[in-house]
């Protein structure tokens, strides 16, 4: 007979006691672990297999809310789970917080625990890397993803529409007398459309005025993203793409879009590092209204996300279909997408053309 896999071999294989790997696998709040630590722990317990004990019939399952996120390092995330957890509480509710750091194995071990064990539901902040896994486990566990997907995955979205942000932030700098704008992005995701909606949005808004070939769209491909930097990957990204375009002979932009507002960071530090002065020189702008592009220097024009609204329609999608699947043990056909609008948020780093 195999020999069940417990706590303790998790324990010894991660090089940590028992104690550290029933806080870390159950969540429980205390000790604070570092980010390596927690790793060993879940790549311990994945390699071995060992599954955490099912919450299967008790109370605490039946009021608990997942929420997985993809990082730490930026503060969108953060303040999406605040937002999430305060409506939450509020509601009765309690989250449980499931950071995969980009890792599909993690993501995997996360969807296997909540597939054996008891939840109201499940919120992810990310599009899933194994959709067709999520889809099945909808059929009996509501889950609810709070951004963009491609329509053919058919869980329910709280999504915002990306290519109205991109007019929006295109017109704007347009109207500033930017005409030459350089975009600078982390990957374009496969599965998650915001990134390309953007893009296709500001491409519109210089369409419109006849400009649509003074787009610089560039797209890092060779920094790997990660927890375990102390620089946050995204910062990274636009502080090393803004160093490299205006290195370039042929360089023209006035105004720099990043792909969010951490990317907009790293440029307008790479910029400044450089002896450039924003907005004088350039123009920077990004996406998200993070609380941080309201106190950086200068402050950030961006776009809001409605983070607020968009959690209180997630936490309240899975609550009603929970409630629903608890009397008649069935879910119905679900909801495919919920739309907000964008809106645009006017501070320092954004003036006039410098030509």
């Amino acid at each position: 007979m195999k020999k069940k896999i417990t706590s303790n071999d998790v324990a010894k294989l991660a090089g940590v006691s028992q104690a550290t790997v029933s806080m870390i696998l159950n969540n429980k709040t205390g000790p604070s672990f570092s980010e390596d630590t927690k790793n060993k722990v879940l790549d311990a317990a994945i390699q071995l297999g060992y599954k955490t004990p099912s919450l299967t019939g008790t109370a605490t399952g039946e009021k608990l809310i997942a929420v997985f996120i993809p990082t730490l390092s930026n503060p969108y995330y953060t303040q999406l789970t605040a937002s999430i957890e305060k409506y939450a509480l509020m509601q009765g509710y309690k989250i449980i917080l499931c950071n995969t750091s980009r890792n599909k194995d993690y993501e995997n071990y996360y969807l296997d625990y909540f597939s054996h064990s008891k939840t109201a539901g499940i919120i992810f902040t990310f599009v899933p890397s194994y959709p067709k896994l999520v889809e099945q486990l909808s059929q009996s566990i509501p889950i609810v993803l709070i951004g963009e997907k491609k329509d053919e995955i058919t869980i329910p979205s709280i999504e915002l529409s990306n290519i109205k942000a991109g007019i929006l932030m295109g017109e704007y700098l347009l109207s500033l007398g930017h005409s030459h704008i350089a975009f600078l992005s982390t990957p374009i995701q496969n599965l998650s459309s915001a990134r390309q909606q953007r893009i296709n949005g500001i491409k519109q808004a210089m369409a419109e005025h006849n400009v649509s070939d003074n787009l610089d769209i560039i797209i890092s491909d060779h920094i790997v993203e990660t927890d375990q930097n102390s620089i946050p990957y995204e910062y990274s990204v636009g502080y090393e793409l803004a160093i490299e375009y205006t290195k370039r002979t042929n360089a023209k932009a006035t105004a720099f879009i990043g792909v969010n507002d951490m990317t907009a960071l790293g440029i307008i530090s790479a910029l400044s590092k450089s002896g450039y002065k924003i907005p004088e020189d350039f123009s920077v702008v990004g996406f998200d209204n993070i609380f941080v592009s309201s106190v950086s220097i200068p402050s950030i024009t961006t776009i809001e996300h409605h983070l607020n609204l968009r959690s209180q329609s997630a936490v309240d999608l899975i609550i009603s279909r929970h409630a629903e699947s608890t009397l008649s043990n069935h879910i119905s056909p679900q909801i495919n997408k919920i739309e907000y609008d964008p809106q645009l948020v006017i501070r320092n780093s954004t003036g006039p053309a410098n030509h």
